[in-house]
């Protein structure tokens, strides 16, 4: 009986061979084999350092970085990209901290002094014109803006009822942060300043540009946000430059001083804008607007800049296709979710109604100034320039030249 139990067994099994051959034409193969011969070899991932620096108005890039990886794995089977967030002392010293540097970085200016390092990367239209050359060096393209922030004023309604023409006109107080490696409020200063006025103007307070359309009212029972709108040229006439107060000095405070209602205003970043949000809808913090200065200025940029790799590599090509996932408009018109902005003539995905949409419209001024990502010495020329603006030795709009001349 065990005998021709086993021989039908045997039959069974000899019976299957058939289906098992039809079946392995029909059914899908194993991808492995295929995914390692398409990439040479390599594990699929793509490694990519990340330091920040400066801060989106959600605190951090990552929500919205990590979103563009996802829709750019979906588009590459088999391929991984491995976002890292690092200190700044990683990405300066991976060139000889013996440390396996990675694919890509994500970072700041005034990080790296040189490009050494790096890979040269074809200019892409997608760039807005005015900040598409700030990873030049030396005619070459080394590294590309792919989000940023931006500056504006912010004041507290129940002290001025604009931002005054001159500061000398006024007995209220300006608070203007210290100047920081990421964010510096010295050069911001002086781009928000470096208009003119007629001297028709200069009693009291008046609009630094003359559309409602700049300023968003929170905080205030019945206010309604205008659209934004681009900032327009100055009026025939000015001949005034605008004046700090006697005595001015940066506040180490100044956030604190703006909140309590102790000073009438102070340069905001994304950041502080929903910060400020955040306290209106508790109920507390001051009664404010905000509206863009008189020059468009950044130093808020993040550029991916791809790492020294052979040509024959196809981590190269990978890595120049993440490159263009990240201009995309699909990720572009997603940095609202962070309250970053578009580099790109893409939409950042602001409501008209959201503050941030002036900011996002003071960002795409054609006449938007930002450091070169590989120039370390522009902080320092700009803390000279703008000390002679305090002061009072030369007028602001001579000085923003200077500065606008050192960083193109």
């Amino acid at each position: 009986m065990g005998k021709l139990r086993a021989a039908l067994c045997l039959l069974c099994l000899m019976l299957l061979i058939p289906a098992l051959i039809q079946a392995h034409h029909v059914l899908p193969l194993d991808t492995g084999p295929l995914v390692s011969e398409k990439y040479a070899g390599w594990s699929g991932v793509l490694s990519l350092w990340i330091f920040e620096g400066w801060p989106c108005g959600n605190g951090s890039i990552a929500p919205w970085l990590n979103q563009c990886v996802e829709s750019f794995e979906k588009r590459h089977p088999g391929v991984y990209v491995q976002p890292q967030f690092v200190d700044a002392g990683a990405i300066a010293s991976m060139n000889d901290s013996g440390i396996l540097p990675p694919n890509m970085i994500l970072f700041p200016p005034n990080l790296l002094k040189t490009p050494e390092g790096l890979m040269t990367i074809e200019v892409p239209d997608d760039v807005r014109p005015e900040i598409r050359r700030c990873g030049m060096w030396n005619g070459s393209l080394y590294a590309v803006p792919v989000a940023m922030g931006g500056y504006l004023w912010g004041w507290n309604t129940a002290l001025i009822h604009a931002i005054p023409n001159s500061w000398r006109e006024v007995d209220t107080a300006l608070s203007v942060p210290a100047p920081q490696t990421w964010r510096h409020w010295d050069a911001a200063l002086l781009a928000l300043c470096s208009g003119r006025y007629a001297p028709s103007e200069s009693n009291g307070a008046s609009e630094p540009t003359p559309s409602p359309a700049h300023e968003v009212e929170l905080g205030l029972t019945g206010g309604e946000a205008t659209e934004p709108a681009p900032s327009p040229e100055p009026r025939q006439g000015m001949t005034l430059s605008r004046r700090l107060p006697s005595g001015f000095q940066f506040d180490d405070d100044a956030w604190r001083h703006f909140i309590n209602g102790e000073s009438a205003a102070m340069p905001v970043t994304q950041r502080e804008i929903r910060r400020l949000q955040s306290l209106s809808e508790q109920g507390k913090g001051p009664d404010w607007k905000l509206c863009p200065g008189d020059g468009a200025f950044t130093d808020q940029l993040l550029s991916l800049a791809i790492l020294n790799q052979p040509d024959t590599d196809p981590r190269v090509t990978l890595c120049r296709d993440f490159l263009t996932h990240l201009l995309s408009d699909e990720c572009q018109s997603n940095l609202f979710r962070v309250s970053a902005f578009a580099v790109t003539d893409a939409r950042s995905g602001y409501d008209a109604s959201d503050p941030l949409a002036i900011m996002d419209a003071a960002l795409r001024d054609a006449a938007l100034c930002a450091p070169r990502m590989f120039d370390g010495k522009w902080s320092d020329h700009a803390e000279a320039i703008v000390r002679k603006y305090i002061s009072d030795t030369q007028d602001a709009p001579v000085l923003w030249r200077q500065l606008r001349d050192i960083m193109s």
